[in-house]
């Protein structure tokens, strides 16, 4: 089997290029990345993410976004966080985010060590980024991530009934408004 065709761009030719492609990419270091396909359960968690706090954030500064909202993460990168609250002022023709202030990523079992080493770097390295939130598909559990001055404090939320809080954005979200209607598979041994 072939290794797929991975091209090295700039990041003004790879926002030209990825607009005119069928499946979603990120650009990391200068090379473009097939994103994973997504279950059911993971479109389920972001639409009920963006749901939820396009509600709670309501006539504030801060917009909700899904992953057709980039995150610029370097001078050759992009990223496409499942759901981003950019607290900015990006122009309706923008393709990424003005100040993206809280990303959250639901977990792929195939990017799920990549989601929570190499890109959660590549996030914290940004200045306006005071919040990310990493959710599993497969049972009620996250991982926030919160900035603290210059450090980060994680915070594992593992409880159906539990809320994560943003006091970035004054807010505290649910567990049980992100996992609405979401079935998990049975656990294997």
């Amino acid at each position: 089997m072939n290794a797929p065709h991975r091209l090295a761009l700039s990041a003004e030719d790879y926002l030209v290029w990825e607009a005119r492609q069928e499946r979603k990419h990120e650009l990391v270091n200068g090379v473009n990345r097939l994103m994973a396909g997504e279950t059911a359960a993971h479109e389920m968690i972001c639409l009920n993410i963006a749901l939820a706090m396009k509600q709670m954030l309501k006539g504030g500064p801060c917009r909700v976004f899904g992953s057709g909202l980039k995150v610029r993460t370097s001078i050759d990168g992009y990223r496409s966080p499942d759901v981003t609250i950019d607290c900015g002022q990006p122009a309706p023709q923008a393709l990424f985010a003005d100040k993206p202030t809280v990303l959250f990523e639901v977990l792929s079992p195939s990017t799920e060590w990549f989601d929570e080493t190499d890109k959660l770097a590549e996030y914290q390295a940004l200045a306006c980024v005071q919040h990310i939130v990493l959710l599993s598909q497969r049972r009620p559990f996250g991982r926030l991530w919160a900035r603290e001055g210059e450090r980060w404090r994680t915070t594992e939320i593992d409880a159906a009934a539990a809320s994560i809080d943003l006091p970035a954005l004054g807010v505290s979200l649910p567990m049980a408004e992100i996992y609405e209607g979401v079935a998990f598979a049975p656990e294997e041994d």
